[in-house]
């Protein structure tokens, strides 16, 4: 991976717009390396990272700090390139623009609950605070979503109106000839036409739904974080149990 290269295609979608499988199909059409924070589960420290960018405030900072993050990736993928879209342009200004949508803001809603757990809930945070990565994702969900609060003063929680308004957002910061809108039931023709690559022949376009293996790492997560509890709470009653006992014979 070049870390001179610069980002050719940003895909300006929600999370849970199908990003996993246009990350699949993106990669058959020759575009690698992607930025991906859930194909496979990234590295931490690019998730924890990833929440550190969206967080900063000065502009010219966080200009840097984006440059930094996607050095070397030819395409990147959900927030926090998705929710700054506009400082990605400044920084790559020929760069191409995948909006990924879903049918309706109705089916994009479904597919964000189901996956079942909240990051952002405060249970998530302390069953899995023992567990790596746990609470960098959930930092990252708490700081888009206060992002996207702030920015169109909506609640901090995911929405219709959010959908609307994100997308309309994208349409209209990114010159017309730059943006695609896409879906994966559209077929390889737009999206290879968009970025002047030979149309797949004999190959559909792939269906990736990563939701059940999201929503069992989730429950491992919390599993492995409630046995850890469970497991300092044990020891630290026999330790006391041991201390008390002590102290008691010596008495």
């Amino acid at each position: 991976m070049s870390a001179s290269s610069d980002v050719k295609i940003i895909v300006a979608g929600l999370p849970r717009t199908s990003t996993t499988s246009l990350k699949k199909g993106l990669e058959i059409l020759g575009v690698t390396p992607c930025f991906h924070l859930g194909d496979p589960p990234a590295p931490i420290s690019r998730v924890k990272e990833s929440a550190r960018v969206l967080a900063i405030q000065d502009r010219n900072e966080r200009l840097k700090a984006l440059k930094k993050l996607y050095g070397g990736f030819e395409a990147v993928f959900e927030p926090p390139a998705s929710a700054l879209v506009d400082d990605m342009l400044t920084i790559y200004p020929n760069a191409k623009v995948i909006l990924s949508v879903r049918k309706n803001p109705q089916v994009w809603l479904a597919s964000y609950y189901g996956l079942g757990i909240d990051l952002r809930s405060k249970w998530y945070r302390i069953l899995g605070y023992w567990i790596p990565g746990v609470i960098h994702s959930s930092d990252l969900i708490v700081t888009w979503s206060k992002y996207y609060s702030d920015k169109f003063n909506l609640e901090q929680v995911p929405s219709e109106d959010l959908y609307h308004k994100h997308n309309q957002w994208v349409h209209d910061i990114v010159p017309a000839g730059q943006l695609l809108e896409y879906q994966p039931s559209m077929g390889w023709e737009p999206l290879a036409r968009f970025l002047n690559k030979p149309v797949p022949q004999d190959e559909p376009f792939p269906r990736v739904n990563e939701a059940a293996f999201l929503r069992n790492v989730k429950r491992v997560a919390m599993g492995l974080g409630s046995l850890a509890w469970l497991c300092l709470f044990v020891g630290l009653y026999y330790a006391g149990s041991m201390a008390w006992s002590m102290f008691a014979s010596e008495t």
